[in-house]
């Protein structure tokens, strides 16, 4: 009897664990099932520590310093022709018009020679009557002396004797004669003006067989030969180009001209500096020569546009405007990931290039990009695109 209640209760017990370790096995299974189904998140890689830049080196080359300028073509050399004798114009040069061209020594203008020659023929009547009163007078003067001598008298005879008063007299009154007689020669080749130099008429203000009086205004002559620009420079220019240290007399600066009508560059030398600035804009003028004008289509009072050609510089780096920093600086890219800053030397500058020839090597790595606050030593990154040479400009103007 005891025997079948043991086995009853074996199976009770049997029946209430039995659930519990099915149940437990289940959630074992559900979570190895579970945890077998589920992936591992994906490793997020450590951030790379430094500013990311991309950088750049340069190539030195030569920088030829240009400025630009204009001005107006005027003539170096302008008169007003006058005539130095009076009388009716007789003729004129077929060249003597407005815009007609002469030579040196050309006859503009002929006057009426007639009276002129009259006084020529009358200075020369009085030289022959100066010159004969003279030969009277010596005549006389030897006489005195023979008969001195032949009457054997001791001691020399007084001047007055001699005519000697007299002789002189005679001779100052040639040379008076041959003096009238050269004026009115002179007179004579006056009456046909001649051109002083190679030129050009900018105005008239006679004509055919108008009188004109002695200093009477007859022309406006223009040279040809060289005509001048005169060209403004600011303080800066004159900087650039070095013009207070060099002696233009000895080592003129080359200047080509440009112009709408005359697309053909003319090229002019600047010879010299005016000696005072402007007074209502303070800029200095600088004068240019440019030779034979009317024989390269240029003319007078023609608007040009000028390129001043200044100093040659060797080695000379063309660093971006964009790349620069404040106080002629630059932020460069180390070998140990960190940023310098180096101070350069500007040689001159442009809105596109700074142009440096001291402070800065073709083995400098300039970063490119933009940093908001520099410093130096910070960490940076470098770009593996970065293209690291460019060109520099040759020639430069403001």
């Amino acid at each position: 009897m005891e025997k079948i209640s043991h086995q009853n209760h074996k199976n009770s017990f049997i029946k209430r664990v039995l659930p519990v370790i099915i149940i437990v096995l289940l959630v074992i299974f559900a979570w190895q099932f579970m945890s077998s189904m589920k992936t591992e998140p994906a490793k997020i890689p450590e951030k790379p520590k430094g500013f990311l830049v991309e950088t750049a080196t340069l190539k030195p080359s030569s920088l030829t310093i240009q400025v630009e300028s204009q001005g107006t073509l005027q003539a170096k050399r302008q008169i007003t022709l006058a005539s130095e004798v009076s009388g009716k114009v007789l003729s004129l040069s077929p060249s003597f018009t407005v815009g007609g061209f002469f030579n040196s020594g050309d006859v503009l203008i002929t006057l009426d020679p007639a009276d002129y020659r009259v006084a020529v023929a009358r200075a020369d009547a009085n030289v022959a009557s100066a010159q004969a009163q003279l030969d009277l007078e010596q005549a006389k003067s030897d006489q005195a002396k023979k008969d001195w001598q032949s009457f054997g008298k001791k001691g020399q005879p007084s001047a007055l004797l001699l005519n000697i008063p007299q002789l002189d007299g005679a001779k100052a009154n040639l040379k008076a004669a041959k003096a009238d007689l050269m004026k009115a020669k002179r007179d004579l080749e006056k009456t046909e003006i001649k051109a002083p130099f190679d030129g050009t008429v900018i105005s008239k203000s006679v004509d055919l067989g108008q009188f004109i009086g002695m200093s009477g205004q007859l022309a406006t002559l223009a040279g040809t030969a060289v005509a001048e620009v005169r060209l403004p420079l600011t303080n800066d220019n004159l900087i650039k180009l070095n013009l207070a240290e060099q002696t233009l007399n000895d080592k003129p600066l080359q200047v080509v001209f440009t112009s709408d009508q005359q697309p053909k560059p003319i090229n002019g030398h600047i010879k010299r500096l005016e000696s005072s600035k402007d007074s209502r804009t303070l800029m200095t003028y600088a004068v240019a020569e440019v030779p034979e004008p009317f024989a390269q289509g240029m003319l007078f009072n023609s608007f040009l546009q000028a390129k001043i050609t200044g100093q040659t510089y060797d080695q000379v780096y063309a660093v971006p405007t964009a790349w620069m920093m404040p106080n002629d600086q630059l932020s460069v890219y180390q070998t140990d990931g960190t940023l310098a800053i180096k101070s350069v030397h500007v040689v001159h500058k442009t809105n596109e290039y700074f142009y440096v020839d001291d402070g800065l090597t073709a083995n400098d790595q300039i970063i490119t990009t933009p940093i908001q606050a520099p410093e130096v030593g910070m960490k940076l990154r470098k770009n593996d695109a970065t293209v690291d040479s460019n060109d520099s400009a040759s020639e430069a103007s403001p």
